[in-house]
């Protein structure tokens, strides 16, 4: 169950974090530490399954002193999004895998079914205690991101939000549009009326769309922020939402959106006929995120036709051509048109799949905003085949054609957060002729996580690192068993990793490093990053570059075994309180970089965008997918 996996966040005014502290209830009244426990269920995969939910049955967070709880206007509560889906909600679990359409007795007839509404009473009974302490109106965000049924007394009619804390100003759900139960505990939420930012990610059901609607239409006036995303299971795809639909939504006035600044729009089906009265909320808009929605090339088109200019600062663009748009007679060149009918975009973020082969100008399409770009992100994925006689094909990774002349299109002396599908020996031919002049922070040498599944690239990468520290040469097969097997117990700047690594389950654990050593493609791509890495920081490299990252940062850490962030480190006689370099290949040589945790939020100290959403954009795949599902 997803017990295992929540974490509470709680966030005082003034952004003082509250002092929380963690409880944790043992087998049979067993007094030994945690991580013992943790060790031990890793001896086997029998005592993984008995002890792991016992060590986590209850997990309690609590402030130090109640009267600290006065001052929380944040409360989150949240969970990764690793395991199947059909973990969120019994309703799946039971009914919709064995395909019947909806239970047919009440909940609690089955051991699963009573686990999880167990599950969600324990996740009431623990908010209870935080919502005793809380002062009316007080609160001004909640965020529930478990994405599983919200419990009853939260947000139903007669919830504790929806009566006692009236003034929020920000609610973002994650729910399981797979369950038939969620918009009976949500329909206090048409009793919130301050909602400046609003955001649900899993709808599914038509009770979910209208009471979307109707909260839509209570906060009509001063909604700032609106992000919406659909269960691709939705039958209509969402259309009908009031955002950017017909009368029958019951919103008689679009034009009174006007404060709407931000919409993020996933798998919401695009009507046809937008009447000129709807167009006029993109044009109030200064960001905009299309993701995988149905007619999305068709929207853009008719925005582009239009008299009136945008004013968009931030776009973000994912799409995926076959998927959608088979026979629409729409291109590429829809977006290109799109983007050249207006100026002044400073954040360009493109995850484009499957477009037919042609010349897209998406160069010139960069060119056309380069005074005023500050971030791009570009990631191309096609059909290719994956047999050596070309039967079959799946999506993969593209390097673009026009990476290759990088400088004319983009201008590297004012972006500062740029991120390419490309190989780090291709990154590095075309950003080595205006490396001198670079203002590069931020560096994102992008792959999709799903193709790289059975690896775990920051072992390889830290392994290889750990190797030429000991003066190791990894490519004859003979010197691959001298690595140090322990290499937690090594002194070197690369903690984060290492302990990431050995804090995974059994599942994950890998316990023989030459299981990963034994590809020559993870040896040749690891030195190759490597190396990248050495030049980038280096004094011939890009002189501005705080963070590089390299893999997969979808939806957080789904894929963190595919992913890999360093940060620049300084030299002895730089320091002033900065991070020093380390890790030493012998006595001379220090390397300039060392890795980065996603959790430290210093390593984005001073740079110009936000560097975690920044990674994060044009996710692959929807929030509520899991690559264990595939």
């Amino acid at each position: 169950m997803a017990t295992a996996m929540v974490s509470w966040l709680l966030v005082a005014h003034a952004e003082r974090p509250l002092s929380l502290t963690t409880r944790f209830t043992r087998p049979g009244g067993l007094r030994l530490p945690v991580t013992t426990l943790r060790v031990l269920s890793r001896a086997s995969s029998r005592l993984y399954a008995v002890l792991v939910p016992r060590i986590y049955r209850t997990v309690s967070f609590c402030a130090a002193s109640e009267w600290a709880l006065n001052h929380t206007r944040h409360l989150q509560i949240r969970a990764p999004f690793h395991l199947v889906r059909f973990n969120r909600c019994a309703y799946y679990n039971i009914f919709r895998a064995a395909g019947l359409p909806e239970s047919p007795a009440p909940l609690g007839a089955s051991d699963d079914a009573t686990a999880y509404q167990q599950f969600l009473d324990d996740v009431k009974d623990q908010l209870q205690l935080i919502f005793t302490h809380l002062e009316p109106n007080r609160l001004s965000i909640f965020e529930w991101r478990l994405g599983t049924c919200v419990p009853v007394g939260v947000l139903d009619q007669e919830g504790y939000l929806s009566q006692y804390q009236q003034r929020l100003t920000r609610l973002s759900l994650v729910t399981d549009g797979t369950c038939p139960e969620t918009s009976h505990r949500l329909e206090g939420m048409s009793r919130l009326t301050c909602l400046t930012a609003f955001e649900w990610e899993g709808l599914q059901h038509p009770s979910e769309v209208d009471l979307l609607r109707r909260c839509i239409r209570q906060n009509w006036s001063c909604l700032d922020q609106l992000s919406i995303g659909f269960r691709p299971e939705l039958e209509d795809g969402g259309r009908g939402t009031g955002v950017t639909t017909n009368e029958d939504t019951g919103i008689a006035n679009p034009i009174a959106l006007s404060a709407l600044s931000t919409l993020s729009l996933s798998k919401v089906t695009l009507p046809l006929d937008i009447s000129s009265g709807h167009n006029a909320i993109f044009y109030s808009l200064r960001s905009l995120t299309l993701r995988d929605c149905p007619n999305q090339l068709h929207l853009v088109q008719l925005l582009s036709w239009s008299q009136k200019p945008l004013r968009l600062t931030h776009f973000e663009f994912s799409f995926d051509y076959l998927l959608h748009e088979p026979g629409e007679g729409y291109s590429l060149s829809a977006v290109v048109r799109f983007l050249c009918s207006f100026r002044g975009l400073q954040l360009l973020h493109l995850r484009l799949s499957n477009f037919p082969s042609s010349k897209s100008h998406i160069q010139d399409t960069i060119r056309h905003h380069q005074t005023t770009l500050k971030s791009l992100v570009y990631h191309e994925r096609q059909l290719a085949p994956i047999d050596a006689d070309g039967l079959f094909e799946d999506d993969r990774d593209v390097s673009p054609a026009w990476v290759t002349n990088l400088s004319t299109g983009v201008d590297l002396g004012q972006v500062c957060a740029l991120a390419l599908c490309a190989s780090p020996s291709a990154a590095r031919r075309c950003l080595r002729p205006t490396a001198k002049h670079s203002q590069l922070q931020i560096l994102h040498l992008r792959f999709s996580g799903l193709e790289r599944f059975h690896r775990d690239i920051p072992r390889e990468i830290t392994t290889y690192l750990n190797g030429i520290r000991k003066g190791y040469s990894w490519h004859p097969r003979s010197c691959w068993s001298s690595v140090n097997r322990d290499v937690s117990n090594d002194s070197h700047n690369y903690p984060p990793i290492v302990d990431e690594y050995f804090d995974r389950s059994p599942l994950e654990f890998v316990d023989s490093q030459e299981v990963v050593l034994m590809s020559s493609a993870a040896i040749a791509e690891a030195e190759d990053f490597v190396s990248f890495a050495d030049w980038a920081f280096g004094p011939d490299g890009l002189p501005a570059l705080q963070v590089l990252a390299f893999g997969d940062f979808s939806h957080g850490d789904r894929y963190r075994s595919q992913q890999f962030l360093m940060r620049r480190v300084y030299p002895l006689s730089e320091g002033g309180g900065k991070e020093l370099a380390g890790l030493a290949c012998d006595d001379t040589t220090r390397l300039p970089f060392c890795s980065a945790d996603m959790s430290d939020p210093s390593i984005w100290d001073g740079a110009m965008v936000d560097g975690a959403r920044f990674l994060s954009a044009c996710p692959g795949g929807g929030l509520m997918e899991s690559p264990y599902e595939l």
